[in-house]
């Protein structure tokens, strides 16, 4: 579909390095409309995943390419074009513009309908990271602080969570925003002293590792931070998606953390309670007899 998914990264599911899905040359060939008829199938609906990003060329792309495999079963009436809206979590990171990306999809949408005897379709798209991403913060505290020396050396700031909570920046390498906060929670406290350091979680992972390089969760990555204490705050924004749902729940024992939620008028309700330690092995079995 485009330069973005000709090869293998982790977050691209398009393209001829990725398992996801139907091939599409097995659409144009004839080979999935040769079951279709075989097995007597309704095809009701066409869906495209690439994870698009922000580029409205891609957008324009993608939608072309999948309404042309409308064109080949008259009796879909949707065409799903998937998620990928990009969320600019950090300082300078552009966000995608729905606007600019959604004129050329209508466009494409009304030339399909122009050119199939008025045909129109429902367009169906998943902007679940997108609404939610920044609705979301990790807040944990520093449990400890270690520095090494010599070549390659560092300060390292340990949260009391990790890729248990978070598992985005040890999988994909990707960047979060960090605060760092007084553990007093007083404001005069702050401080305007920095400090280059690497954040780690709290599993015995090396991988564990909240500040990775940009793209490249095996590279350790430094982040100028305000000076922190044993027992100060550290946040973690833009965690209202891909975190807690695809966390490393129980690794090491640790126990699934507990959610609030903040209303509209700012108070705050649990919505979901920590999790008592004897659950995370409540269904081990023993065999009879076995031992």
């Amino acid at each position: 579909f485009s330069a973005s998914s000709t090869g293998f990264s982790k977050t691209n599911v398009g393209g001829p390095a990725s398992s996801f899905g139907i091939w599409h040359k097995l659409v144009e060939d004839g080979t999935v409309p040769a079951i279709v008829e075989k097995y007597g199938l309704n095809v009701e609906r066409i869906h495209t995943h690439i994870g698009s990003g922000s580029d409205p060329a891609i957008w324009q792309s993608v939608a072309t390419k999948s309404l042309s495999f409308c064109k080949i079963f008259p009796t879909v009436t949707a065409l799903n074009l998937g998620g990928g809206y990009k969320v600019g979590r950090n300082p300078g990171e552009p966000s995608t513009d729905l606007q600019e990306i959604g004129q050329p999809v209508t466009e494409a949408f009304k030339t399909f309908a122009a050119d199939n005897d008025g045909r129109e379709l429902r367009l169906e798209i998943e902007p679940g990271t997108y609404l939610v991403a920044m609705a979301g913060a990790l807040v944990s505290t520093v449990q400890d602080k270690v520095f090494t020396t010599g070549d390659d050396s560092h300060v390292f700031l340990k949260m009391d969570a990790g890729m248990t909570d978070v598992l985005r920046p040890s999988l994909y390498g990707a960047i979060h925003p960090l605060t760092i906060f007084p553990g007093t929670g007083k404001t005069e406290d702050v401080g305007d002293e920095t400090e280059s350091v690497v954040v780690v979680g709290h599993c015995c992972e090396s991988g564990d590792l909240m500040t990775p390089e940009a793209g490249e969760p095996e590279s350790l990555g430094e982040r100028e931070l305000r000076k922190a204490e044993i027992g100060d705050i550290i946040v973690m924004d833009g965690s209202g998606a891909y975190c807690a749902g695809m966390s490393t729940k129980n690794y090491n024992s640790f126990p699934e953390a507990p959610e609030v939620f903040v209303d509209d008028k700012g108070d705050v309700h649990l919505i979901r309670a920590r999790q008592p330690v004897e659950d995370i092995w409540g269904n081990e079995c023993t065999p009879e007899g076995l031992f």
